[in-house]
């Protein structure tokens, strides 16, 4: 983890966001997906398509800067805390999973993460599974 102090002033909603954010960029998906998912998720009532934005603007400064995406894992873990961190993880392992199989890159964002807010590995193990199965449709199952 990077030795920079996290800045402050970043609210929990925005963890959250800035956490979906990531795992968007990281999964590679259009900007519509990540908007059906965050307005299809009870964690996130409320939040609108301005605020999306500029979480992206955000996580995307953040990324950009030296040590960037440590300082952006920090700030996730300082705005969170150990209250909100499993379900800062959990909405960004269920969009991760929800575009299909997961990527090596995206298990290592998912680590990172998982580390970053200090959810240990069995715990993340379980979330990610329960992300996967709740991605599964039972309709590509029967044509497959």
């Amino acid at each position: 983890m990077s030795k920079n102090p996290p800045r402050p002033g970043l609210s929990r909603q925005q963890a959250a966001l800035v956490a979906l954010v990531a795992a968007q960029r990281i999964a590679q998906v259009d900007d519509a997906k990540l908007v059906a998912f965050a307005s299809a998720q009870t964690a996130l009532d409320g939040v609108t398509k301005a605020q999306l934005r500029d979480a992206t603007m955000l996580a995307q400064e953040i990324a950009e800067a030296r040590d960037g995406f440590d300082t952006l894992l920090d700030m996730l873990a300082a705005a969170l805390g150990d209250a909100l961190a499993a379900a800062a993880y959990m909405l960004a392992a269920d969009f991760i999973a929800q575009n299909g199989r997961v990527s090596p890159e995206e298990m290592r964002f998912l680590k990172r993460l998982g580390d970053a807010l200090g959810i240990d590995r069995l715990t993340r193990a379980a979330f990610d599974s329960a992300a996967q199965a709740r991605a599964t449709s039972f309709e590509a199952q029967d044509n497959g």
